[in-house]
């Protein structure tokens, strides 16, 4: 999920123009100094005698980076929509024509369907074999086959996006309507032949695109939330540590004055 995170920030800071970077790098940095100055002068509101040494310099260092790594990051993921669409896109095509998902999830489909009608599986290849195909006689047929297409769809896009996947969800549910028509379309422009899992796979495909790009833009305020969540419990290490040793250098002078 981590890697998968950067791999998103980055291609947002890359579509980043460069008219763009002059006012990111000149808000990151004045931000970056106001956290300095803060990390530096806080302490005064409990030890106004408190001197900050080179180490503590070095702690607010850290919150510096960090303030303006992330207010890099922040700005960037206002192109997270932009890229939403394209992984999705990317990964409905790289779906259709992924040979090996393809044969896995005919399997089972095939099993899931002959759990429902054994008999009309009496006669029919076995998965594996080229002459294989998936009878229907019955809408609850259509549907176990449909639903095992789109639920192997929903598991494929969180495994190849882990963070992405905790942004936007495919409803793994589709309607038995949808499915009768696709299926009735097929049967009707191809009379007396098997209902290929090509088209299985296309329409799961296409209902989990559909159902992702609704809601893509809401990615963008809730990665951005979870940005800021991130910098702030980050932050607590070093304000906590600057905090924590102007406390120690009260108390020192406290039992100096007694």
């Amino acid at each position: 999920m981590i890697k998968d995170f950067f791999d998103i920030l980055s291609e947002c800071i890359s579509l980043l123009g460069a008219g763009q970077w002059t006012g990111v790098l000149t808000v990151s940095f004045v931000l970056a100094i106001l956290c300095w100055v803060i990390c530096v002068y806080y302490t005064k509101l409990w030890n106004k005698r408190f001197h900050v040494k080179a180490q503590h310099h070095l702690i607010c260092g850290i919150a510096v980076a960090l303030t303006f790594l992330f207010s890099i990051g922040y700005y960037a993921f206002g192109n997270l929509e932009n890229i939403v669409l394209e992984i999705v896109d990317e990964w409905e095509e790289e779906l259709v024509t992924d040979g090996e998902w393809s044969d896995a999830t005919f399997e089972k489909a095939w099993l899931a369907v002959e759990e429902v009608n054994p008999a009309a599986f009496l006669n029919v290849p076995q998965p594996g074999d080229e002459d294989s195909y998936i009878p229907f006689t019955s809408d609850e047929m259509q549907q176990t086959c449909i639903t095992t297409y789109v639920d192997a769809a929903c598991e494929s896009f969180k495994t190849d996006h882990p963070y992405l996947n905790t942004l936007i969800h495919a409803e793994a549910g589709l309607s038995e309507e949808v499915i009768d028509t696709d299926v009735t379309d097929f049967f009707n422009n191809n009379p007396g032949s098997a209902y290929l899992h090509n088209n299985a796979i296309a329409l799961a495909a296409e209902h989990i695109r559909d159902e992702l790009i609704l809601q893509a833009p809401g990615t963008v305020t809730k990665t951005r939330l979870l940005l800021v969540l991130l910098f702030l419990l980050i932050q607590l290490i070093p304000f906590g540590w600057i905090g924590y040793c102007a406390y120690q250098d009260l108390h020192i002078r406290q039992q100096t004055i007694y």
